[in-house]
């Protein structure tokens, strides 16, 4: 696929190796010593600090006189979910969200893997700051993927995972157009990640064996429901009555770490646990490269679609009104994730637009990506055809249509948050037509903030790639009460500790006036990276 004048991101010169040269050193620091394939034996080497801890904690029980639970032999399927996502004990419930890390960037030169763990250290220092967060969302280019060798790529998950195992926190993703390429399969990433307790990341689509249809949907395209505080220790009773589950909880316990998301286990149980407070909808945007796939005359990789699939948005129409039905015909909150925008962030950033574009005060946030890199961008017609595959090439060809209308015409879809452009941070209300779609969104309470939260100062931690922005991560803070007027908050905690952008995204939103998002940059915080 052709690279467009502002995606910065694929203006690198690709590499396809076609095995790992026996002078190639994996610079990134050796989380686990030794790969075991069976989850439980993942589980006990989490991290060097996990296993370290592990041991400390059982001599000192030991010393205590506690006996130690002993070790069962649990198949795979015991660690295929962790306990249910519920709002905390003062019903709130936070995502602290990061994009475009970029890990693996270069790692045979001296820079890549130091950009690595300056990304790392980001990421330990948000978590820091932000102990109320309930649940990590990894929102796409986690890796990049044109960097890396067949033979290793998915093992910077175990490097990327860390702060949250360590925190004992547990996390959700989506893939990006950087996430798959010649030499990094999407379900290869999500197979390593789903060995980790801690991963919520999850596959719904499609409900096929057709290896080929599984293929063109993409991966990580799922939802997570969020239940009322308490109902956590009443969903989990099945999972807590086997011996492994009780001795996971045992190890967790020991570690001080939290396998509830820093939830209270003694807290009053909710009335009504059938249905979700809240609903949490992943969407695979696709793009970047097929997996060891070349073109049979060119021989060039062959570019992958860059656009949430048809099946996708067929998926999550019924599906939605199948959970609205279930709940009696309640409208549920719900709150989108995915890494390429779609074509209305486009147009409502268009400063020639009817709205006016972008403004400081009431969108406040970093706007340097300009235009922003939409869906279908340098795809033509309706199957579309990439002018990187030897088509035309077109700016758009807006199959991301069904997408935005399902999106727009979904009942309590309050947000949707995207990544991919590392210089923009803002929030926009998407309450009307934009170009390429007809739907028209009714003026409701429940009105959506389309998001233009495209990395940088927002969203881009990964201090590989374009762009020295200060880096940080989006926070979503939604309260049970707030959200009974579709109400949720939000603000980016930067790397240096600091709050900035913190708006509200009511009925009101982009009216009401916010104080000016500074635009800094991370060279001025980061002399470690200043030769780089």
């Amino acid at each position: 696929m052709a690279p467009h004048h502002q995606d910065h991101k694929d203006h690198h010169p690709r590499h396809f190796p076609a095995e790992l040269p026996h002078h190639h050193i994996n610079h990134q620091p050796a989380i686990k010593y030794q790969r075991r394939s069976q989850f439980w034996k993942k589980f006990l080497t989490a991290s060097s600090f996990g296993a370290i801890l592990f041991l400390l904690t059982s001599q000192a029980d030991q010393a205590h006189g506690h006996q130690q639970p002993p070790t069962p032999t649990p198949s795979s399927s015991d660690l295929l979910e962790p306990p249910p996502l519920t709002f905390s004990k003062g019903n709130t419930f936070q995502i602290s969200i990061f994009q475009d890390l970029h890990f693996g960037e270069n790692a045979w030169e001296e820079w890549g893997p130091l950009q690595d763990l300056s990304t790392t250290r980001v990421m330990n220092t948000v978590l820091d700051s932000e102990p109320a967060t309930n649940l990590v969302v990894l929102n796409g280019d986690l890796i990049s993927g044109e960097n890396t060798y067949q033979e290793n790529s998915t093992r910077y998950v175990d490097q990327i995972v860390e702060p949250m195992v360590r925190r004992g926190l547990t996390w959700a993703s989506t893939y990006g157009n950087h996430d798959g390429d010649f030499n990094l399969s999407r379900e290869g990433l999500w197979e390593e990640e789903r060995k980790w307790l801690g991963s919520r990341t999850g596959r719904m689509v499609p409900t096929t064996d057709n290896e080929e249809e599984a293929a063109a949907a993409g991966v990580t395209n799922y939802y997570l429901p969020v239940y009322p505080a308490g109902c956590g220790n009443r969903r989990k009773q099945t999972r807590q009555n086997s011996s492994w589950y009780r001795w996971a909880a045992n190890i967790y316990q020991n570690l001080n770490l939290n396998l509830n998301q820093n939830q209270n286990a003694h807290e009053e149980e909710a009335t009504d646990c059938t249905a979700p407070s809240l609903l949490l909808w992943f969407f695979d945007s696709r793009g970047g490269i097929k997996y060891q796939q070349r073109h049979p005359v060119t021989g060039h990789p062959l570019p992958e679609p860059n656009w949430v699939h048809q099946s996708v948005v067929d998926w999550f129409t019924s599906t939605s009104a199948s959970i609205s039905a279930a709940a009696g015909g309640r409208v549920i909150p719900s709150i989108g994730f995915v890494h390429i925008p779609t074509n209305a962030s486009l147009a409502l950033q268009d400063s020639s637009s009817q709205k006016g574009g972008v403004d400081a005060n009431r969108q406040p946030g970093i706007n340097d990506d300009v235009p922003v890199a939409q869906q279908g961008q340098g795809w033509c017609g309706a199957n579309g055809e990439s002018g990187g595959g030897g088509g035309e090439w077109c700016d758009y060809g807006e199959q991301d249509v069904p997408f935005m209308e399902a999106i727009a015409s979904t009942p309590g879809m309050m947000a949707l948050f995207s990544g991919h452009d590392h210089g923009n941070t803002w929030c926009y209300k998407w309450d009307g037509q934009v170009p390429g779609t007809s739907q028209q969104k009714e003026e409701e309470e429940e009105e959506e903030a389309v998001t233009g939260d495209e990395g940088g100062q927002g969203n881009g931690q990964g201090h590989e790639r374009y762009g020295s922005w200060i880096r940080g991560s989006r926070q979503v803070v939604v309260d049970q009460e707030e959200l009974k007027e579709f109400v949720i908050r939000t603000h980016i905690r930067l790397e240096n500790g600091e709050v900035v952008g913190a708006v509200t995204l009511n009925a009101t939103y982009g009216e009401d006036k916010y104080p000016v998002t500074p635009n800094e940059k991370t060279h001025l915080l980061d002399s470690a990276l200043e030769d780089f």
